[in-house]
């Protein structure tokens, strides 16, 4: 099968444009989290702290690092929601508990628009309401923190929970 010039040429743009959409979505959706988080007047102990290339942050109770990112994966459309498992002195180690999915039309998990602070704020709050559930659980029944957030994290090969 012989491909043209102008037929590679058309497959180029096209790939191209797609990724180009779907990354401009997630910047729109990474202003939107931050802003959201930030001007909200619920008391998360929860702050904008500092993000990575491709990522962003925030900082839970002045301890826990939570990493809000797409996955590694050209085109990828799997936002992954992490959070540090080590302790400040240690190399970070970022595992997985929750993941959502940002198309090129600017939807979170099909229906959130991803311009409506409000519904961006309330999906993530739904999306780290597990870590801060284990963090309660643990509290509450004094056991070891990382042990009870251990059991939230995500196999990120078949997405059942470790």
């Amino acid at each position: 099968m012989m491909t043209t010039i102008s037929e590679l040429t058309e497959k180029a743009d096209y790939i191209a444009k797609k990724n180009a959409r779907l990354m401009s979505q997630w910047m729109t959706y990474q202003n939107s989290l931050v802003k959201a988080v930030t001007t909200s007047k619920k008391k998360l102990n929860h702050e904008f702290t500092y993000g990575h290339e491709h990522d962003i942050r925030f900082l839970l109770f002045n301890y826990f690092t939570v990493s809000i990112q797409l996955s590694d994966d050209f085109y990828s459309q799997d936002i992954n929601y992490r959070i540090n498992l080590s302790s400040p002195l240690e190399e970070p180690r970022f595992m997985t508990f929750a993941h959502a999915l940002l198309d090129e039309n600017g939807k979170i998990d099909g229906d959130i628009d991803n311009n409506d602070l409000d519904a961006v704020l309330n999906h993530y709050l739904n999306k780290i309401n597990i870590v801060y559930q284990s963090l309660f659980d643990s509290l509450q029944d004094n056991h070891p923190i990382n042990e009870g957030l251990k059991k939230i994290m995500i196999n990120s090969k078949n997405g059942s929970v470790l």
